[in-house]
C-alpha cells in the first residue's frame, strides 16, 4: 500500500506540472491540449495498473471470476453462531494468515494479511464477514488452514488475552476451485464452545467451528465487507474443535465442564476427563448397519472386515477385532450387526480403522469381486471411553453411493459411510449378532465420510456418481471425465 500511495502522488505530481505547462501555452491549438490531457489519463492509468497489480497484501474485494487461464476465484468468510455468552461483551481474533493445501501444490497463501474479526459483532449482526477474496490456482484442494495470532476477550473486568493451544488451525476439508467460477469457504466460529475459563480466571481459546465449502457459488460482497453466499455445491460441512494440546478434528474439543488449568510453563492441563486410573477399562462396541437405495439388479454386496482397531495418542493403534467377518449389506438394511464388542482403557480414541480384504457383488449376472481403492479405512472420529460404561461406533455403510460400474461390467466399491461414536450407552447383543440399543447416550462424532480413487478417506471425498471410470492394466482406478447427464451410480440392468 506504501508503494500504491507513492506512486500515486508522483503521478499526481507529473499531472500538475503537466496542467501548469497547459496553463502557459493556452496559444496552443485545442487539439494539442485534447491530445496532451489524454496522454496524462493513459499515463495515469497505467501507473494505477501498475500500482493494483503489484504486492502480495493487496486483496481486491469483489475480482471478477473471469481473471485468466488456470485460476479460480475463492472467498473465504467468518461469522460466529455462540450462545449467549454473558458478561463478555467482545471476542477479537487476529488471523494473520490463510492458505489451502493440494497434493499437487502444497500450501498456497490465500491471503497474508492480518484480520481481525470481532465474534460478538458477528453474532449480533448475523452477517458473514469477508476475509479474503482472490484467485488461486484451479484444482482440488483437501486442507483449510488459520493463522490465528491472538484472541482478546473482554468482559466487565475488562480486556484479558486467552490463551490458544495452538496458533495453527489444519482443518481438513475438500474445495473444488474451477475456472470462471467462485468457490466459498465460511468458518462460523462457535465462541460459547470455544471459550473456558480456569478456576483463576483466565481465558483458553480452543476453537471450534463449523467449516462449510461450496463451489459454483453466487457471492455477493458489500462495501462493509459483508458477505452474502447462495446456491452451488456443498463440498464441506463439518464441525471441528481443538483439545488442550492443539489437535484439530471432527469429535474433538474440551469439555464443557472440564476443569481446566494453565500451568507454570504455559501449558494448559485438562482434568477431570479420564477416570480412574492404570487398568481401568470400558466397553466398546463396533457396528455395522447399511442404509442403502436402492440398488436395482444387485441383491447381495458381501464385505469381509479382517479387523477393527481404535487409535489413541498415548497407546497408538489399538485392536478390538482381529477375527475376519463377512456381513451381507443388503442383509442389513434395517439392521445394526456387531463387528466388535471389546475392552478398552479409558481415554479418548480419535481415529477408528477397518481393514477390509474383499467385496463381492451378486447381480443378475453372477457374482463380481469389487476392486477397493484402498482395503484401508481410517476415519477421523472420537470415541470416548469410560470406566464401567458402554461406548458405541457405528459405520452405517451407503452402498448405493459407494458403489460404481465400469464401462466394461468392472465393480468399484469406494466406502461412503456415515460413522457416529456415542458414550455412556446401554447395548444388547443378540446371539445371532443383531444389536439392540436401548439407550443411545451421549453424542460424540457424526459425520459423512468417502473414498475417493487413489483410496483417500474424508469428509466431502469421494467418486463423483456421474463420473465414468476405468480399471487400467496396473489395477489402478481412473477417472476419465465427468458425464453430463448419468442418473444413479449403479446401473446394469
Amino acid at each position: 500500500m506504501d508503494n500504491f500511495r507513492n506512486l500515486f502522488k508522483a503521478a499526481l505530481s507529473v499531472f500538475s506540472r503537466l496542467c501548469k505547462v497547459v496553463e502557459r501555452t493556452r496559444e496552443v491549438a485545442l487539439m494539442k491540449n485534447s491530445m496532451a490531457i489524454l496522454l496524462v489519463s493513459v499515463v495515469l492509468i497505467l501507473l494505477l495498473a501498475g500500482c493494483t497489480g503489484q504486492g502480495g497484501n493487496y486483496q481486491n474485494p469483489s475480482p471478477s471470476p473471469n481473471t485468466g487461464s488456470g485460476n479460480g476465484r475463492v472467498v473465504f468468510t467468518a461469522a460466529d453462531k455462540a450462545a449467549d455468552m454473558g458478561a463478555i461483551t467482545s471476542v477479537k481474533v487476529v488471523i494473520d494468515n490463510i492458505q489451502v493445501h493440494s497434493t499437487s501444490e502444497s500450501w498456497i497463501t490465500v491471503s497474508s494479511t492480518p484480520k481481525v474479526i470481532d465474534l460478538m459483532q458477528l453474532k449480533a449482526s448475523g452477517n458473514e464477514e469477508l476475509l479474503a477474496d482472490t484467485q488461486i490456482p484451479k484444482g482440488s484442494y483437501d486442507q483449510l488452514r488459520l493463522q490465528i495470532s491472538s484472541v482478546v476477550v473482554t468482559d466487565a473486568q475488562g480486556d484479558h488475552e486467552a490463551k490458544l493451544p495452538s496458533n495453527d488451525l489444519k482443518i481438513m476439508g475438500n474445495m473444488e476451485v474451477k475456472e470462471n467460477s467462485t468457490a466459498t469457504a465460511n468458518f462460523d466460529f462457535i465462541a460459547s464452545e470455544s471459550l473456558h475459563k480456569t478456576g483463576n480466571g483466565k481465558f483458553i481459546m480452543a476453537p471450534v467451528i463449523q467449516v462449510e465449502t461450496r463451489d459454483n457459488a453466487d457471492v455477493d460482497v458489500a462495501n462493509n465487507m459483508d458477505v452474502k453466499v447462495n446456491n452451488g455445491q456443498i463440498r464441506t460441512n463439518a464441525k471441528v474443535g481443538m483439545d488442550e494440546k492443539g489437535n484439530v478434528g471432527v469429535g474433538i474439543g474440551i469439555p464443557a465442564d472440564a476443569d481446566i488449568s494453565i500451568d507454570a510453563t504455559g501449558t494448559i492441563k485438562v482434568g477431570g476427563i479420564l477416570q480412574g486410573a492404570g487398568s481401568s477399562q470400558g466397553r466398546v462396541v463396533a457396528i455395522i448397519k447399511d442404509k442403502s437405495a436402492n440398488l436395482n439388479t444387485i441383491t447381495s454386496v458381501n464385505i469381509t472386515v479382517d479387523s477393527v482397531m481404535a487409535h489413541n495418542e498415548a497407546k497408538g493403534w489399538v485392536s478390538l477385532s482381529s477375527t475376519p467377518k463377512t456381513y451381507d449389506l443388503m442383509q442389513l438394511v434395517g439392521k445394526e450387526a456387531l463387528l466388535a464388542d471389546a475392552q478398552l482403557d479409558n481415554g479418548t480414541y480419535e481415529q477408528m480403522r477397518l481393514q477390509i480384504s474383499k467385496v463381492i457383488v451378486t447381480d443378475t449376472e453372477g457374482t463380481h469381486e469389487a476392486k477397493l481403492p484402498s482395503g484401508d479405512l481410517k476415519i477421523n472420529g472420537v470415541v470416548v471411553v469410560n470406566s464401567n460404561s458402554t461406548s458405541t461406533a457405528t459405520f452405517d455403510f451407503i452402498p448405493s453411493e459407494s458403489l460404481h460400474v465400469t464401462g466394461n461390467g468392472q465393480y468399484i466399491m469406494a466406502p461412503v459411510i456415515d460413522f457416529e461414536s456415542r458414550e455412556n450407552a446401554t447395548v444388547n447383543v443378540s446371539q445371532n449378532n443383531e444389536i439392540n440399543e436401548t439407550d443411545q447416550g451421549k453424542l460424540r462424532t457424526k459425520i459423512k465420510v468417502g473414498m475417493d480413487e487413489n483410496g483417500t478417506l474424508g469428509i466431502g471425498i469421494g467418486i463423483p456418481a456421474n463420473a465414468q471410470i476405468s480399471i487400467d492394466n496396473n489395477g489402478s482406478i481412473k477417472i476419465n471425465k465427468i458425464q453430463a447427464n448419468a442418473s444413479i451410480n449403479v446401473n446394469i440392468g
